[in-house]
């Protein structure tokens, strides 16, 4: 149970579900109830639990995301619980059997919540997909959205830039040791200063379309670790001719930098 509420509350915020964290938040779950238990606590300081004890799920569940936005965490985690919980009950009622209430409520709660994040997504419009970026030996293929209002260019090759979030985009490429050249960004939060490099190779994946692009890659400090990629909406328009040679020349320029 502990566990399907935290897959619940992980989609609802979009984020990855990483099956040994999503463990570790269930075993942590499960133990304070047999504690609550063993301790036969009154129905007050039970709930006087919940929030820290949904806090610590999520935190083991989702790492830094959970962190940096503690409040919507908890309360996506206690959503996700009223949700399961109600169609649990309301199983049970109907078919009269706690294990067929169980059965059929897994496979519910999955088409329910695939079902409301379908309509989310569709509401906000926001277009979603992958990239392919290369790098000096380094690969990575990368969940991605289109974000119409990422205008920034490069200010030395002047691609448009493809953001993503600075300590994944330093581990997936192997830039932990290494200094990268500095961009700046206005951003509705003010100000902000990103590092910058050219991979070899991008490619977009968008609407079952597969196209290859000349960008430039910043990582942010201030996006989560779990957020996609922020792909402009400039590079969903058709490539310019010789897009394959001026890549190569870019990135020969890039490795003299």
């Amino acid at each position: 149970m502990d566990a399907a509420m935290l897959g619940i509350a992980a989609r609802l915020a979009g984020g990855r579900i990483k099956a040994f964290r999503l463990l570790l938040g269930a075993l942590a779950g499960a133990g304070m109830a047999a504690l609550v238990r063993r301790l036969a606590l009154s129905g007050g300081q039970t709930a006087a639990l919940w929030l820290p004890m949904a806090l610590m799920m999520q935190l083991l569940a989702q790492g830094r995301n959970a962190l940096a936005h503690p409040v919507r965490h908890v309360f996506l985690l206690l959503c996700a619980a009223g949700l399961l919980g109600g169609t649990l009950t309301a199983l049970h009622g109907a078919t009269g059997s706690l294990t067929s209430a169980y059965a059929m409520g897994g496979a519910m709660m999955t088409a329910m919540t695939a079902s409301l994040l379908r309509a989310r997504r569709a509401s906000a419009g926001v277009q979603r997909g992958e990239m392919l970026c290369r790098r000096r030996g380094h690969a990575a293929r990368i969940e991605a959205i289109i974000d119409s209002g990422n205008t920034l260019r490069d200010y030395l090759t002047h691609r448009p830039v493809i953001v993503l979030p600075q300590e994944r985009g330093r581990r997936l490429f192997g830039l932990e040791n290494e200094a990268l050249r500095p961009i700046f960004a206005d951003t509705a939060g003010g100000r902000q200063m990103m590092e910058i490099f050219v991979p070899q190779e991008t490619v977009l994946f968008f609407g079952g379309k597969r196209r290859r692009v000349l960008a430039a890659v910043a990582l942010c400090s201030g996006l989560g670790g779990g957020a996609p990629a922020l792909v402009p909406a400039s590079l969903l328009e058709e490539a310019p001719q010789g897009a394959a040679k001026e890549s190569v020349k870019e990135s020969v320029k890039e490795s003299n930098l």
